[in-house]
């Protein structure tokens, strides 16, 4: 690894830590959609205008929010679908959907 390259992810680690963030990441797409919707169901406001994602969409991004609480999701066609929020949410939503979450991008 590039001393670049190390920067970069010590950066973001970083960031992660001092922001509380942690992030579930590889959310296939059918999941994805599942979450975003579960989540709206529950109460949560969706920010950014939402549409089921089509062959042809290779980046998208919203946001969800509940009182303070905001989590960011992503999606990239070559990477699938990310979850990025304050550490109680994602914890709790990697446990109820059998993810595995994770202090800083891997």
């Amino acid at each position: 690894m590039s001393l670049f390259a190390l920067l970069g992810q010590k950066l973001t680690e970083f960031k992660y830590q001092y922001y509380g963030l942690n992030i579930i990441q590889e959310v296939s797409e059918e999941r994805f959609h599942q979450i975003i919707s579960q989540y709206v169901e529950r109460g949560w406001e969706l920010s950014g205008e939402y549409n089921e994602l089509e062959s042809g969409t290779s980046l998208w991004s919203c946001k969800l929010r509940k009182g303070t609480s905001t989590l960011q999701c992503n999606w990239d066609e070559a990477i699938d679908g990310n979850f990025i929020g304050p550490e109680r949410i994602i914890f709790g939503l990697g446990k109820e959907y059998g993810f595995t979450a994770n202090k800083a991008p891997q």
